[in-house]
Order: structure tokens, then C-alpha cells, then sequence
């Protein structure tokens, strides 16, 4: 069962609990070679304080004594090991040295009869090379290895893996057909082959054309993904598990694994380490050492499972896609799969949330590429409503909040004419009240951008030029500008901030004409006496919204749900819950996951919601932490933070 307890796009921390314990997710399991125990599992669990690790129950199965000493007392005490073992089947096994004598039912039987926690169905391993008639075959003959195991499985988990080769129908076909089984984990496989050589454009679209039809409430593991150096990239793409051997085969050929790449160690001169290995020996002290090998997979195991931390701190932070960045810029190929992300925004959007708590930094010209930006883009051409306006003036990019930079401008310019303002920034065009809503305030950006930045702002400045914006444009030039306006318009104008910002914050946040649902009778504001921002917007002496300081977006109030849920048809905006808890969320609980029944599909983690029965009842309005998909998938945890139960009238 796995719960939510973070996200960041599709990237999150998750619990995921097996029969023997509870493991946090993202994380890596060391694979464990019961002949050669390098390290072993108490020492781990000692020293980097595992979880959870896996295992080759066709190894064991193969060897007389350690199968017997496994069928007598058992996996964990073969190990000794009390956390979650995850075995793997003998594919690999299987593909790399010919056929093996397993059959898929029997090696099922035997992961369960040595207790394994998860054992893995023995699926076709597909090449990268393999042609796409091949491939089919192949995963026709893994889909019916499925669910023959899924039939089979008993109390044991059962991870059914996903292949395809690198054709995005196959993998997408199979991540379809393995979501309708009984499956309790989806690793990834047959990517083993891409990583090795570096081929991680291709990963990405293995990886994302395989997670978009996977059941997002089943935890994905990547196969063979054991380097640090693409954790995070793996992470970005939702992966929750990772596991590899490369720590120990690393270290039996002298090479020690760092954040940004894999280094000899003979090549040293220094330890530009801080792990409590580095820490305690020279360069010299670690190449003399006569338990050298051992040093070196203890320090690749603390090099792997302080980048699983910073991952994970990232991803509670609200910036893996900036560290992600980082991470690419060591290597040209990782820098190439970032750029393969381009063709999943739509994907990569549905998971985007509203805003962060971190201010959106750039960090290369792919930063431009980021969903954040992408959907910005989008809301303010497909939901801001112009005011009827003859003339636009267009401010350059300057310091935020635009609407106080350009305070003496914008009120020379209303005293020439009637007029409104937009701001050529970073974003792309954006009028100017929105300048308090995440990402415009809430971002750190370059005065000077890189060609291809420029190229797609003033494409999309000219296409709304050309199509959407009203009225005649101008560039601001100071004087200029200002005797233009006098020109072209023949009386003063009028530009209330304050009314503009209220309407635009409402039709980007809850969709195109919330605001002439949400602003009727008589609208009164209340500004913080400290910033003179919006704080509580009152509609007829009622309470409707609250904007809050962090990222200018609302927080919906009783009295404004019931406008929006009045006005809007069903499911907009809607969470549908089971009617005998809804009772709970009316008086203020939260919405836990298990019970929603049905909900927007246009919800993005982070909005503001309506809580409904299934007679579409209001009972509750407060913030989504997951979409609909998510909603409908996961057993456990928290789906909705409530804010306000909602009685009835």
C-alpha cells in the first residue's frame, strides 16, 4: 500500500508499506548476491540504515545449500535481514546466459515459499536492438506471465514488470494491460542495456511513456538504476524505487561513484568526498588498504544514499526540476534527456502543481522548458479576459512586483489615455495585475536570456499581437510613449490594480469566468496595513476569498465555494466523496483518498476545491494534494486538506 506524503510534479515521497515494514520512498535497494556478501544486510541496515534491499531467488534457487537453508528458515533469516526483500526472478539471468531451467509458475511458488516480501513475475527481457515484431511477442508472452503469477501470488506481493523495447506503443500497452492486474509494484526493466551506454534521452521515453498508463497509486521501480548521477532524473520522471549491484562491481574494478560521475581510484590524487570513508582515509591509506574493496562499496553505498537524501529534500523543497539541472550539466546525454522532457508536457502538466514554496530559479536555457512556465503560458492565453481597452502599452522586464516599478509610468499614462498594461517578461507577455501570482513574483531570472528564449518570447509576443491582444500596442519608451498615447487616445483613462488583479488571479486559478461567478453585488477588498497587498476579498458583506502572500493565488472560503459550486456544472472544480463520510468532512475533517469516489480531471495538486457528495452536496471546501487519477488510486492517506466544512443553508 503506498500513502503520499510529498510531491513535486511527479516526482514524490511516498510510504510504502510491505508485510515486514514500512519503507520511504524514493530509495534505493542495494541488491544483495547471497554467494558473495560483500557487505552484509545487518551491517547495511547499521551503517546506512536500509529498508529494504533485493535479492535473486534464482541464485538461491540454483545452490543446494542456500536454497535449502531458505526453504528451512526462511529468506529474512538466510539474509539476516528483518525489513522488506524484493527478489527478482532469474529474467536477467535468463536473457544474459541463455535459457535457464525456471518455469514462471514455479519460480513464483519459490519466492513464496522463502518469503519473499515481493517477488517478481519471470518476464521477457527486451533489447534495446530487438525489432518492434519481436518485442510484441516477447510482451505478449510477459503480459500472460502476469497474470498467470498475479493468479498465484497469495499473501506475497508481486511486482509485474514492464517492457516494450523502446517502442512507446508497447510500453504504453503494457503499462495499460499490467494496470488492470493485481499488481503491487511496476518495475521498469529492460533499460539496463540503455543506461550502460548512456543512452538517457531514450530512458526518458521508455520511463514516461510506460509511467503515463501506469496506475499511479502502485509504486514504479527502475530496474538496474544504481548511480547517483541519475537519481534524480529518475526521480523527476516518479520513479519511487531504484536498485543496482553497481555499488559492489563498481568497487571490485577500483571505481568509486560521486554525484557527478565515476571515478578510478588510482586515479586520485584527492578525496573530494565527505562520506565517513573519505573522511577517515587518505588517498594513499585507501589504495593500501587490504580490505580496499569493501571500503570502496561502503563509500559508493554513503555516495548513493546521500544523493537518495538530497532527492528527497528537493522534492519537499519544490525544486528537483533546478536540481535535476544541476545534475544533467555533468554529462552531455543527461543534458539530452532533459531536452527529451519537451515532448511530455502535457503529462508533465497534469502533475504540475499551482505553485511552490520555493521561488522558480533559472538555471540554463531549459529551464524555459520547465511545465511551470509552460502551463503560465497557456492559463494566461486560454483564461485572462482583456479589459476593452484602445490602446496596450508593453513594459520590458524589470524589478517585481511590475505594478510598483512602473507606478509613475502606469499613472502618466492613464492621465494621456485610456489604457492598459502588459509586462514582456521573462514568461512571455503577461498583463501587468498578474504580477503578484506565482511564478512572475516568485522567480529568479537572468537580465540577459539565450537566443532560443528570446526566439520563443517573441514568437508568442507576436502571435498575440497578431490574434489576441486588443486594441493598438506599444512598446514602452519613456516620453515617447506617453506623447503616443496622448496621440492616439482623446481622453484620460482609468485603471483600478486592485479590481484587474482580483478577476485575473481568479480566471487563471479557477478557470475562464470565475470571476464574473465570484465578483457580483458589491466587492470590497481588505489590504494588509503592513504591504498594502489584497488579504480578503468580500462580496454583499460575505467572506468569499483569501489571497495569500506566498504565491498571490486564492484560498477559497465557504461563501465563495457555494458561488463557484452553484454556478459550475458538475465535476468542476468538484471532489466527489462517499456519502457516508462526507458527513466527516462537513465538520471539517480531512478527505482521505480511500473515500473519493470521482473528481475533476482538470485538478492539478495544489487547487482549491469543492468537497461533494454524490448528490453533488457541498460539504467541504479546501486543497487538493493530488489529481484525479490519484484520487481514485490510492488507499491511504490524506487526498484533500479541508479547510471549512460547509452545512447546509
Amino acid at each position: 500500500m503506498l500513502e503520499l506524503r510529498h510531491r513535486d510534479g511527479q516526482s514524490r515521497i511516498c510510504r510504502f508499506k510491505t508485510r515486514s515494514n514500512t519503507v520511504d520512498t524514493p530509495t534505493l535497494l542495494p541488491v544483495i548476491n547471497p554467494n558473495l556478501l560483500l557487505i552484509t544486510p545487518k551491517e547495511m541496515v547499521e551503517e546506512f540504515g536500509i529498508q529494504a534491499l533485493i535479492t535473486n531467488s534464482y541464485i538461491i534457487k540454483k545452490n543446494d545449500d542456500l536454497r535449502d537453508r531458505a526453504l528451512k528458515s526462511g529468506l529474512h533469516d538466510l539474509l539476516d535481514f528483518d525489513g522488506t526483500i524484493m527478489t527478482d526472478s532469474g529474467t536477467f539471468q535468463s536473457h544474459i546466459y541463455g535459457e535457464v531451467p525456471l518455469d514462471p509458475l514455479e519460480i513464483i511458488e519459490f519466492q513464496k515459499s522463502i518469503g519473499s516480501d515481493i517477488g517478481t513475475i519471470l518476464d521477457i527481457f527486451t533489447e534495446p536492438e530487438d525489432k518492434h515484431d519481436k518485442a510484441s511477442k516477447d510482451l505478449d508472452i510477459t503480459l500472460e506471465r502476469a497474470k498467470m503469477s498475479v493468479e498465484a501470488k497469495g499473501d506475497m506481493m508481486i511486482a509485474g514488470t514492464i517492457q516494450g523495447g523502446v517502442f512507446k506503443d508497447l510500453r504504453e500497452r503494457s503499462a495499460e494491460e499490467s494496470s488492470k492486474l493485481d499488481i503491487d509494484l511496476f518495475p521498469i526493466g529492460g533499460v539496463v542495456p540503455l543506461m550502460e551506454k548512456q543512452h538517457y534521452a531514450t530512458l526518458v521515453d521508455v520511463v514516461m511513456s510506460s509511467k503515463k498508463h501506469l496506475d499511479p497509486g502502485i509504486p514504479v521501480h527502475l530496474f538496474g538504476c544504481g548511480h547517483p548521477l541519475i537519481f534524480s532524473l529518475a526521480a523527476l520522471m516518479g520513479c519511487d524505487l531504484f536498485d543496482s549491484a553497481a555499488y559492489a562491481k563498481f568497487a571490485n574494478k577500483g571505481r568509486m561513484m560521486f554525484p557527478d560521475g565515476t571515478r578510478f581510484l588510482e586515479e586520485l590524487e584527492t578525496l573530494p568526498c565527505e562520506c565517513p570513508i573519505c573522511s577517515s582515509h587518505s588517498v594513499q591509506e585507501l589504495k593500501d588498504a587490504p580490505d580496499k574493496e569493501k571500503l570502496l562499496a561502503r563509500h559508493n553505498l554513503h555516495a548513493s544514499f546521500a544523493e537518495i537524501r538530497r532527492v528527497r529534500q528537493a522534492i519537499v523543497e519544490g525544486h528537483l526540476w533546478e536540481f535535476t539541472e544541476t545534475r544533467c550539466r555533468n554529462h552531455p546525454s543527461l543534458m539530452e534527456a532533459l531536452r527529451r522532457f519537451a515532448k511530455y508536457q502535457d503529462t508533465l502538466e497534469k502533475y504540475e502543481p499551482l505553485s511552490r514554496d520555493l521561488a522558480f530559479l533559472h538555471n540554463s536555457s531549459l529551464s524555459y522548458q520547465r511545465p511551470t512556465v509552460s502551463r503560465f503560458k497557456k492559463r494566461v492565453v486560454q483564461r485572462y479576459e482583456q479589459p476593452d481597452k484602445p490602446i496596450y502599452v508593453i513594459f520590458p522586464e524589470s524589478n517585481k512586483p511590475y505594478s510598483r516599478t512602473h507606478v509613475d509610468n502606469i499613472k502618466n499614462s492613464i492621465a494621456q489615455g485610456d489604457v492598459h498594461f502588459w509586462v514582456d517578461s521573462y514568461f512571455g507577455p503577461v498583463p501587468i495585475e498578474l504580477d503578484e501570482a506565482y511564478p512572475l513574483a516568485q522567480s529568479m531570472t537572468p537580465d540577459r536570456l539565450e537566443g532560443t528564449i528570446l526566439k520563443e518570447k517573441n514568437d508568442l509576443l507576436k502571435e498575440l499581437s497578431e490574434d489576441y491582444f486588443k486594441g493598438q500596442g506599444i512598446y514602452w519608451e519613456g516620453q515617447e510613449t506617453l506623447d503616443n498615447i496622448g496621440f492616439l487616445s482623446s481622453e484620460p483613462g482609468s485603471f483600478d490594480l486592485d479590481m484587474l488583479r482580483i478577476r485575473a488571479v481568479a480566471d487563471l486559478q479557477f478557470g475562464k469566468d470565475s470571476a464574473d461567478i465570484l465578483f457580483k453585488g458589491e466587492v470590497t477588498l481588505k489590504k494588509s496595513r503592513k504591504t498594502g497587498k489584497i488579504r480578503n476579498v468580500m462580496a454583499d458583506g460575505d467572506h468569499i476569498l483569501s489571497m495569500r502572500a506566498g504565491d498571490g493565488f486564492f484560498t477559497l472560503k465557504p461563501a465563495g465555494a457555494k458561488l463557484l459550486h452553484k454556478a459550475l456544472p458538475s465535476p468542476k472544480l468538484r471532489v466527489i466523496v462517499d456519502k457516508e463520510t462526507a458527513v466527516f468532512n462537513q465538520d471539517g475533517l480531512n478527505v482521505f483518498a480511500k473515500f473519493v469516489i470521482d473528481a475533476d480531471p482538470e485538478l492539478i495538486p495544489g487547487d482549491e476545491v469543492l468537497v461533494v457528495d454524490t448528490d453533488d452536496k457541498l460539504v467541504a471546501c479546501g486543497r487538493t494534494s493530488m489529481i484525479r487519477d490519484e484520487l481514485i488510486s490510492f488507499k491511504a492517506g490524506i487526498g484533500i486538506k479541508v479547510r471549512d466544512g460547509i452545512k447546509s443553508d
